[in-house]
């Protein structure tokens, strides 16, 4: 029992980290300035993301963070 437990966390892990990488290696698509952000002209390359960065961009300040960027459904 203790040994699939630790088999289950392990697995939940390793998926968190590749579902963290995929996700970073897409925000660094957009981020073709390495800013660390993903700004209106960035995001003009895709259609979906420009349709949503106004609702992604919860501070208003013209700009997605990783974390805002995170609620992207493209």
């Amino acid at each position: 029992m203790k040994k699939a437990l630790v088999i289950a966390i392990s697995m939940y892990v390793m998926l968190f980290a590749t579902v963290k990488a995929v996700a970073d290696e897409e925000f660094a698509l957009f981020d073709s300035d390495n800013s660390g952000t993903i700004s209106v002209d960035e995001a003009k390359r895709n259609h979906a993301l420009l349709e949503q960065f106004t609702h992604l961009d919860r501070d208003s300040n013209g700009e997605l963070s990783p974390q805002e960027f995170a609620r992207f459904t493209g």
